[in-house]
């Protein structure tokens, strides 16, 4: 059985780091395509400049036609992969050989499952205590144990990391309600949170033990500059809401 998976990268503004995210990834043989989607960036020419000196036929470049914000240009790369599983990598984050073992030391793939890591390695600096997800390692986040956990700060980090292994179809699927109704103005420094909740309300998560990817901490992240962040609190509530209706 083919088990060839993609990787799809949301893109916006990031080329200086993507060097580190591309490095490991182009030269592995379980990925056969790496999927960017470019969300009208101001340095979109520089990526291309990048991606010309990788000179690797597994990359494919889509330019949005309009900036959609980081929730739907995350489905939106989703949309593009033609494996029916994929890397859901920001493109700001990097991974190394180890991640991709792990993943393929898991039998079978369940279709109605997200793969989330259970230890984001962060950079620059010492290690986030807040990202740290071991405790939950091997284990189903179930509803109950969302709602059960959902004040915990590893857990509220937990949900909105992203950086997973998804079934391609069975995802955009499950976020077209979301795709045409969320306001990007209100959710998208939560977008990740957003995207774990409705697969939740539906589907299984799995937080595996021992996958494990570098998570770069910057100043210049979604979730630091997004102006959505006034509605942190609103939107959090309302996600905890969700899940409660439900169970």
């Amino acid at each position: 059985m083919d088990r060839s998976i993609s990787i799809a990268i949301p893109y916006y503004n990031n080329s200086n780091f993507m060097n580190e995210t591309l490095k490991t990834i182009v030269n592995d043989n379980r990925i056969s395509e790496i999927v960017i989607c470019d969300d009208k960036s101001n340095d979109i020419d520089a990526l291309k400049k990048k991606l010309e000196d990788i000179s690797s036929n597994k990359v494919k470049l889509f330019e949005n036609k309009k900036n959609m914000g980081c929730y739907h240009n995350k489905i939106n790369s989703v949309t593009k992969c033609t494996n029916e599983w994929c890397i859901l990598l920001d493109s700001d984050n990097y991974l190394e050989k180890d991640y991709l073992d792990r993943l393929f030391e898991i039998n079978d793939w369940e279709k109605n499952t997200i793969y989330v890591p259970d230890r984001p390695k962060t950079f620059p600096g010492n290690p986030s205590q807040n990202m740290d997800y071991r405790k939950y390692s091997d284990q189903y986040i179930t509803k109950e144990k969302y709602i059960n956990n959902f004040n915990n700060i590893n857990f509220q980090c937990l949900i909105n990391t992203c950086n997973y292994f998804l079934p391609c179809k069975e995802f955009v699927l499950c976020m077209k309600d979301g795709f045409n109704k969320y306001n990007r103005n209100i959710i998208d420094c939560l977008d990740s949170a957003v995207l774990f909740t409705d697969w939740l309300c539906k589907n299984k998560i799995k937080v595996v033990k021992g996958l494990e990817y570098y998570h770069r901490l910057h100043s210049n992240s979604n979730y630091m500059n997004g102006l959505s962040r006034k509605y942190e609190a609103d939107v959090k509530a309302r996600l905890l809401s969700k899940i409660k209706m439900n169970k």
